[in-house]
């Protein structure tokens, strides 16, 4: 049954003395208004229909979130350690070692693969993205092989001298 007009009268000339009765911080709805939905803000959606977009800018600062660069530390700190072990394993070499000296470089090899896969996916993926950059260098340059390699393009006369040759006692002229 619809109230009658009377009825509906008393209950407008009741709301407003139970606006009064609300918290002082609380917003007074209108009778027969829903409740709106906590979260919802009708105002900012009016302002987004307004201006006849969407502003994806708020929900992707929202959505993204800080990542933990530990990746990134864990693949600069790999590459350290492998420049250190690749200048140990020349100490030995030149020290006359030669075949504990190869085992010692074999094993830099993987390990500067290792920190360069480490520090590319962490500076792809956003784990820690200028640790990981700087270990992929490091890496790159503390690996054996490419050391060869720009030594045998900067400086090939440092080559014939390294393994100490018969030249030098005046043996060979």
């Amino acid at each position: 049954m619809a109230p009658e007009p009377q009825q509906r009268a008393s209950q407008r000339s009741a709301a407003p003395s139970s606006a009064r009765a609300q918290a002082p911080g609380a917003r007074a709805q209108a009778p027969g208004a829903r409740a709106q939905a906590p979260g919802r803000d009708t105002g900012e959606f009016a302002r987004l229909m307004q201006r006849n977009t969407v502003d994806v800018r708020q929900e992707a600062q929202k959505a993204r979130k800080k990542r933990n660069p530990v990746v990134g530390k864990i693949a600069l700190g790999l590459a350290v350690v492998s420049a250190a072990v690749d200048a140990s394993a020349f100490a030995v070499f030149m020290g006359g070692d030669t075949d504990f000296a190869f085992g010692i470089c074999f094993v830099v090899v993987f390990l500067t693969l290792i920190a360069a896969v480490l520090g590319f996916v962490a500076a792809v993926g956003s784990f820690g993205r200028w640790y990981g950059a700087v270990g992929v260098v490091v890496a790159f340059f503390a690996n054996p092989v490419i050391l060869i390699v720009l030594l045998v393009i900067v400086a090939p006369e440092l080559l014939t001298d390294m393994g100490g040759s018969a030249a030098t006692d005046g043996a060979g002229l």
